[in-house]
């Protein structure tokens, strides 16, 4: 198969380094790997082509420039990284192997480390937008294009949020929950295995969720610094 990793950097340049650092530790452990990194044509540095096997540009100047970016997967199965990660465990080239026949294939998020996970008494965003992997079907890359669709109606200033909180609208996380819950998609939607955690350990995360196993991959938080200290696309 062709199964590939791809990572999608855009409004700040600290996302584009992060993702060529987060690319290189995947090297590190999977010299094989085949990873495109989706960004701007005037971030894009000669050496970029020694760490990626392709380099699109032309995506939008978009906090979620990534939602665009999924249906335009190169392979037949993708594993979505984000940027702010390190990859940690030679077990990343066994991923695809965990996809179990899902169309998508998620790791759950932790409330105890979310800034908002439960929607009402019945309803909750269970699981995790930072990392998953998925095929391309037409159907689950229709998918992805509507996820694009719903995350910008949901920012349009006449959106109506009720009965879920207004502050769901930023969360690309609500978006895929609407897309999952309330619209007839047609996939097959799964899980990464247990411990879940170590495919997708996030700052913050409690080491017991590892049930003692070794991360695979580490899903940090960009610092302010480094946001502030580079120059974002209206800098360009």
């Amino acid at each position: 198969m062709n199964n590939g990793y791809i990572y999608v950097a855009s409004v700040n340049k600290a996302f584009y380094y992060a993702a060529k650092k987060s690319a290189e530790s995947l090297l590190d452990f999977y010299p094989e790997a085949k990873i495109t990194l989706f960004t701007h044509d005037f971030w894009v540095e000669d050496e970029d082509y020694e760490i990626f096997d392709q380099v699109i540009t032309g995506i939008p100047e978009h906090i979620r420039a990534k939602l665009w970016a999924l249906s335009r997967t190169p392979y037949d199965n993708t594993l979505y990284i984000d940027a702010d990660t390190v990859i940690e465990h030679e077990d990343i080239q066994n991923v695809f192997g965990l996809m179990n026949n899902n169309d998508i294939t998620f790791t759950r998020n932790r409330p105890y480390n979310a800034k908002i996970t439960k929607l009402s008494d019945t309803e909750e965003m269970i699981y995790h937008c930072g990392l998953f992997a998925y095929n391309n079907k037409p159907e689950t890359l229709k998918l992805m294009n509507a996820w694009y669709d719903q995350y910008i109606e949901q920012n349009k200033p006449n959106w109506v949020s009720d009965p879920y909180p207004w502050e769901v609208r930023k969360w690309d996380t609500f978006s895929m929950w609407y897309l999952l819950n309330k619209t007839d998609h047609g996939l097959k939607i799964g899980e990464f295995p247990k411990p879940d955690a170590r495919w997708n350990f996030v700052w913050g995360y409690l080491d017991n969720e590892l049930q003692d196993t070794e991360r695979v991959i580490l899903h940090y938080t960009i610092s302010d610094r480094e946001l502030f200290g580079n120059e974002d696309i209206r800098n360009n």
